[in-house]
């Protein structure tokens, strides 16, 4: 049974990797932003802070309610790179880590 239960989650201008749980959030100092403190390759951390980049280009942040900036190409296109990463994150972390990603959503008609 896993003892470390971690989200894979994209928020507006923030972190990605979120400890779920207590044993989770105390080994590895809090809530948010475990990218910075889980024991990840430098590969997958430059990964990681690139694809929150790529994600907040998705939004307009000058009409942050309005309609997302993506395609649906776009879109498809970050969700197949944020599933990736969540192999290679699964891959990296050992059997006492259960990883999983959550979707960003979908994307709109324009």
């Amino acid at each position: 049974m896993a003892k470390f239960e971690v989200r894979l989650m994209f928020e507006w201008g923030g972190p990605c990797l979120w400890g779920m749980n207590d044993a989770a959030k105390s080994a590895f100092g809090g809530y948010a932003g475990l990218e910075n403190t889980l024991p990840l390759s430098e590969d997958i951390k430059a990964k990681l802070f690139e694809l929150i980049e790529i994600h907040d280009g998705a939004l307009d942040w000058a009409n942050p309610g309005g309609p997302s900036l993506w395609s649906k190409q776009e879109f498809d296109k970050f969700e197949t790179e944020a599933r990736s990463i969540l192999e290679v994150i699964q891959t990296e972390l050992d059997d006492r880590f259960l990883v999983w990603y959550e979707p960003v959503g979908k994307a709109e008609e324009r």
